[in-house]
């Protein structure tokens, strides 16, 4: 485990606690991915070491290849850390519903240029949203990699974009459209690939998704009736 001087806690989430820290002299985030009681001991060290090791990889690509994303500082896989570079901005998803015109189609350029370039290394989020956008003075920054992984299936690919967009809706109907249409822009113009495969493919994930929430509701409604 590696020392960490003067830990502040920030959040404690679903798969991980985030902290932050002195790092010799550097101002730190680290990651630390936590066990589940529920799943075999075995499995469970597995599995933290396995995404650990994932996400360090994904992040240190990225960042080699000239991406906005934290630098790595350090990986301990043994126990489920990450140290990284802290970056100083704000979540888009804070202040999308104030963004205006000018900003929002700045925004949403580096946004679909970045999941192209992404993409293009055959790499995909899986937590695509506003919420892992941080507003820096340096442009945007993409953070929070805990599912991202390495696939050629443009299924992986078009859900980045589902939920980028659906990410903007519920920040802002009114202001989505234009948004989402600024990201698939930029996304076609930096995709090497068939960019109207994954945005046809993301269409249809927007429908199914549509599908499973109506249907959804009336199971909900169904049950209150009943009871």
């Amino acid at each position: 485990m590696v020392a960490l001087t003067r830990p502040v806690p920030v959040s404690r989430g679903a798969e991980a606690e985030i902290y932050l820290v002195d790092f010799f002299g550097v101002r730190a985030v680290v990651k630390k991915r936590v066990s589940k009681p529920y799943r075999n001991p075995l499995f469970d060290k597995v599995f933290i070491q396995s995404r650990t090791r994932v996400e360090a990889r994904v992040l240190s690509e990225l960042y080699n290849a000239g991406l906005r994303v934290p630098a790595v500082l350090l990986v301990d896989d043994e126990n489920g850390v990450i140290v990284m570079e802290y970056i100083k901005g704000i979540r888009a998803s804070q202040v999308f519903d104030s963004l205006d015109g000018n900003a929002l189609v700045s925004i949403a350029g580096e946004v679909g240029r970045f999941a192209a370039q992404m993409h293009n290394m055959k790499i995909y989020h899986g937590d695509f949203t506003l919420a892992n956008l941080l507003l820096s003075d340096h442009g945007v920054v993409v953070i929070d990699f805990g599912l991202a992984g390495y696939s050629t299936d443009i299924e992986e690919y078009a859900i980045d974009l589902h939920l980028m967009s659906r990410s903007a809706y519920v920040a802002d109907p009114e202001k989505a459209k234009s948004f989402t249409e600024h990201v698939l822009e930029a996304y076609s113009g930096s995709y090497k690939g068939n960019a109207e495969e994954v945005i046809k493919r993301m269409r249809e994930i927007s429908i199914r998704g549509r599908y499973v929430d109506r249907e959804l509701r009336k199971t909900v409604m169904r049950e209150r009736y009943i009871e």
